[in-house]
């Protein structure tokens, strides 16, 4: 291919940039920030259902302990009602001996209540440490997630920043390099993973490594200062002899 001497620098130029722009966006692709973020998050949102599983098993153990202390609470009206009663029959024994038994089935009640209650309150202790456990290993993770949060902004900004920039000077090269080399140079670019001009070192390609043979190097060397791999299909510097 026949170009100008300008149009053959701003291509070399312009690939600089680009392998520059590759490996600045691979940084930022593979800054750890990013997995360690993912892994905090995912873990938090486990905690998440985790705390959310015990509340409810707590409010739970809660409504069944309320349940119980409400009709304790009615036992003891009705046992100081009946306490009362006795107190009231004075000698109507046949009365005393009744309202008696049935005090004493009111207070067999409540022994079975308070019995029913003593483990529901033992779980409900365990699951409140549960609870506090689960929201402290959940502060902690949201600590940690600030924290990687902040240093992949920092890190990943400036890096950023510099893919910006050479965004930038791409298209600045890609103006001055001009139709048609440009556009066959964005083609070759994207095909080729952002590399788009090669060199050609002796008989080789300095980026696909391929060997060409002594027929179509005569070929690429009457066509420099750019001919075209014939293996990669990217564009080939060729060094003019003096």
């Amino acid at each position: 291919m026949q170009v100008e001497k300008k149009a053959l620098n701003t291509l070399l130029l312009l690939q600089e940039i680009d392998l520059e722009l590759l490996r600045t966006q691979k940084k930022l692709d593979e800054l750890p920030q990013r997995k360690m973020i993912l892994s905090l998050r995912e873990k938090k949102a486990a905690i998440d259902i985790k705390r959310v599983q015990v509340a409810e098993m707590k409010k739970e153990i809660e409504k069944a302990i309320s349940l119980l202390d409400d009709e304790d609470e009615r036992l003891v009206l009705k046992q100081d009602a009946v306490q009362t009663k006795i107190n009231e029959a004075q000698g109507d024994y046949r009365a005393i001996e009744s309202f008696t038994r049935e005090l004493g089935g009111v207070s067999k009640r409540r022994n079975t209540l308070e019995s029913e209650k003593a483990p529901l309150d033992e779980k409900l202790s365990q699951i409140q440490e549960v609870l506090i456990q689960a929201t402290d290993a959940y502060n902690k993770v949201v600590a940690q997630e600030t924290e990687v949060v902040a240093s992949f902004k920092n890190e990943g900004g400036v890096l950023t920043n510099q893919v910006a920039r050479l965004q930038a000077e791409h298209e600045k090269a890609i103006k001055v390099l001009g139709s048609p080399l440009a556009d066959n140079y964005e083609k070759i670019l994207k095909r080729q993973g952002g590399i788009a001009v090669s060199r050609l070192t002796g008989s080789m390609c300095s980026v696909c490594r391929s060997v060409v043979e002594e027929g179509k190097l005569l070929k690429i060397k009457s066509e420099a200062p750019l001919s075209e791999c014939p293996f990669c299909k990217r564009l080939m510097v060729v060094e003019i002899d003096d």
